[in-house]
């Protein structure tokens, strides 16, 4: 298959005011005949793709006999579409972690634990070659006085909802008597799944809660026929544990996508080749972000629901608590 080409698909405030501005400038301005494209055109709102079009324009599926990764693909009846990454644990260059996204503490002994960004600010500051956003996570939020929506910024204070562990220290852990499924890294690199994680254990690198698993011993765990459909975010794994498999089901988008309920995700997983599948936050956090190994770029492969808030049609990614990331070695580092 062809490399996969991704974009930075963020909008940021300043750019829709850059783009507002230019636009004004634009219609008072005496026509001009058109100018040939630039190499790096200014950013503009995503169209709402369609059943044929591709997600992401700028992006490929890809898979190499030298990467011990492969990004497809996949657009189902429903219609149900997204992007999916298959990696290889058993191969000595991949290695998986779990971060804050923002790790800097800004309320000191209070609730928060770290600040919310971007799930490709994430990837860029650890040079992930794959990323998905992960747990469900609190923050003070801002509800929109239009859509009364919950709106999410960079740089909020956050912590995650469940187990949260880093290089081995416990961030955040579950409260009360709720206990919820997690994905764990051992200190010898190895992933698991496990259900009802009520202690982490003490080789435990990396840890992150879910909130049910949606496959169990290869058996979807929902028989809700009637499920509600989302964007959703999960990771699996195959029986034998040398394949993960992290998949973000786009959502809430008419034609394209209408997302997946937990018994469609637990059968979709099973049919990817998961045995085990932890289901993440989901909604307007799902992204999947890829590295551009030419280039060095980092970009959304799927199409995110969350929108704007400047009124403009533009899809974008939500700001989150913790990611899970693949990190791979050089060559000469086997």
């Amino acid at each position: 298959m062809r490399p996969i080409i991704v974009c930075n698909t963020i909008v940021n405030r300043i750019s829709v005011a850059m783009v507002l501005v230019a636009l004004y400038v634009v219609g008072c301005a005496k026509p001009t005949p058109p100018a040939a494209a630039l190499s790096t055109p200014t950013p503009t709102p995503t169209p709402t793709p369609t059943p044929t079009q591709n997600p992401a324009a700028t992006a490929t599926t890809t898979t190499s006999p030298a990467l011990p990764y492969q990004v497809e693909r996949f657009n189902l009846p429903g219609p149900m579409a997204g992007v999916f990454a298959k990696v290889d644990l058993s191969n000595a260059r991949v290695a998986t972690k779990i971060v804050l996204t923002d790790d800097r503490d800004p309320d000191g002994d209070g609730p928060c634990v770290g600040q919310l960004d971007m799930t490709s600010a994430a990837a860029r500051k650890n040079d992930f070659v794959i990323t998905m956003n992960a747990s469900f996570f609190e923050a003070p939020t801002v509800r929109d006085i239009m859509d009364k929506k919950v709106r999410y910024y960079i740089g909020n204070c956050t912590w995650p909802v469940g187990w949260h562990v880093s290089s081995g220290k416990v961030v955040s852990k579950p409260k009360g008597s709720k206990m919820r499924a997690a994905l764990l890294v051992a200190n010898d690199g190895t992933v698991s799944i496990r259900d009802n994680v009520a202690e982490i254990p003490p080789a435990t690198r990396y840890a992150v809660s879910g909130n049910a698993l949606v496959l169990k011993s290869g058996r979807p765990t929902s028989t809700d026929e009637n499920g509600t459909r989302h964007p959703r975010s999960v990771v699996g794994l195959s029986e034998d544990g040398k394949s993960m498999l992290l998949v973000a089901v786009d959502g809430r988008q008419e034609g394209y996508s209408r997302g997946a309920s937990m018994k469609e995700l637990g059968e979709l997983m099973l049919k990817l080749g998961a045995y085990h599948a932890v289901n993440l936050d989901g909604g307007g956090s799902t992204a999947l972000v890829i590295k551009d190994l030419r280039t060095g770029t980092f970009g959304v492969a799927n199409q995110p629901s969350e929108t704007s808030t400047e009124g403009f049609p533009v899809r974008m990614e939500r700001p989150v608590a913790d990611v899970v990331g693949i990190t791979l070695a050089p060559l000469d580092r086997k």
